[in-house]
């Protein structure tokens, strides 16, 4: 008797499982995080998270389903309902006044006293100035002026832990001396260096007329999809702060499985 009735628990805690495992999978995120880079103290924040329905019922949100980390961030979502192999939209709003500095926070989604998501926002709050000055036209004229080779870097598959390394060219086309002051971002996982071209010499600063080498190193925290924003700091008036893109996909490892290994162990040979 006391056999059956382990074998009848087991089976219920198995269903109950596969049961769980479906709602879900019912919820297809393509992207789950967002980077905002460098948002103005006082701006309101906003990232639209979209979702596929990819289970086989109706899938109806309330406000008891989308619940934000703290009362600076609001969510909205898709009221109508989506059938399956529908779209449905998840938005989140940061409201940056008075909450200066980097900042994460998190919008859960429940779902038949689920969790089947954690949608995560992150990004930097700065104060603004108190007078605000705007370079006229001869002072834009003489003025540094940056340019890079490119605003997105994809460094592809990473492994967990893993450092990626891209350098590209960055040319001073304007009349006055190029200077890199900082970077800031909020994962705390990138930082540049200044070359000289063709040498290992870091640099301070970017002659007019000339070009160095920005190096970019990556070590994203995070399995999966990553997109984070690195914001150069620069004195081009026009380019005071230049959001460089930084994307990857992490994986646990880069390394093709053995196909004798099974379960996490090791099968031996057969004699």
């Amino acid at each position: 008797m006391l056999k059956k009735i382990i074998v009848f628990t087991a089976l219920v805690a198995s269903t109950l499982s596969v049961t769980l495992a479906q709602q879900s999978n019912s919820f297809n995120f393509p992207i789950d995080k967002f980077d905002f880079g460098v948002v103005n103290e006082g701006d309101k924040a906003r990232h639209t998270f979209e979702f596929f329905n990819t289970g086989k019922d109706t899938i109806v949100l309330g406000a008891e389903n989308v619940r934000a980390s703290c009362g600076c961030t609001t969510p909205s979502f898709s009221t109508d309902p989506i059938l399956p192999g529908q779209k449905g939209v998840i938005t989140a709003e940061f409201n940056s006044q008075g909450r200066p500095g980097t900042f994460q926070k998190t919008i859960t989604v429940y779902y038949k006293e689920e969790v089947v998501k954690m949608l995560n926002i992150k990004g930097i709050v700065e104060p603004l100035p108190a007078a605000v000055v705007t370079p006229t036209e001869a002072e834009l004229k003489k003025s540094a002026k940056i340019s890079v080779e490119k605003t997105t870097i994809n460094f592809g598959k990473m492994e967990r832990a893993q450092k990626g390394v891209y350098s590209m060219k960055i040319t001073n086309h304007g009349k006055d001396t190029l200077f890199i002051s900082k970077s800031v971002i909020a994962c705390s996982c990138g930082q540049y260096k200044l070359k000289k071209e063709k040498s290992s010499e870091e640099l301070k600063f970017v002659l007019p007329g000339k070009s160095a080498t920005l190096e970019v190193t990556y070590f994203p925290a995070a399995d999966g999809y990553n997109r984070d924003i690195m914001t150069l700091y620069t004195n081009d008036p026009a380019n005071l702060r230049l959001p460089i893109i930084l994307e990857s996909d992490v994986v646990e490892t880069l390394q093709e499985k053995n196909m004798l290994q099974e379960g996490g162990t090791t099968a031996p040979f057969s004699k």
